[in-house]
């Protein structure tokens, strides 16, 4: 059981490598895997997510968002907030909030759930992520590590 899963989420697609790029900059302020922590990267998990929430005391998702202002604007949810959000958090057909519900129906989720969504511009595949994203993705990975830390 890992006391804490932070996975970003994302695709090779522009901006959409949000969560990634959120997950690369955690490794680069030396947040690590250890016997409480797991770090991953997920492709479009859709309904996969369900069964990574399982056996974890808190969950961190970092994801892109779209239409909810500009590239590199940053949200967090928790999950008291997320049920209500209703738009944007996601750029993949079976999104993490339509996964977060399921969980939530099958008393999957875990007592903790940080949810970030970063405002992202182009998804063209095999673009690059844009700076307002690179830059957003290091605000978060600085908020995490301060969240974890205390």
């Amino acid at each position: 059981m890992n006391s804490v899963c932070i996975f970003g989420i994302g695709s090779p697609s522009g901006d959409d490598q949000a969560g990634w790029l959120t997950i690369d900059a955690l490794r680069a302020v030396g947040v690590q895997c250890d016997a409480g922590i797991l770090i991953e990267k997920l492709d479009r998990p859709g309904a996969g997510l369900i069964p990574l929430l399982d056996n974890a005391a808190w969950v961190i998702l970092v994801d892109a968002m779209q239409g909810s202002g500009p590239a590199g604007g940053i949200q967090r949810f928790d999950q008291k907030d997320w049920p209500r959000y209703t738009k944007g958090l996601s750029t993949h057909g079976f999104g993490v909030l339509d996964a977060l519900s399921l969980a939530r129906e099958l008393r999957s989720l875990p007592s903790r759930l940080d949810l970030y969504g970063i405002g992202i511009g182009s998804v063209l595949p095999g673009d690059e992520a844009g700076l307002e994203v690179h830059a957003a993705a290091q605000r978060v990975a600085a908020m995490i590590a301060s969240s974890l830390k205390g």
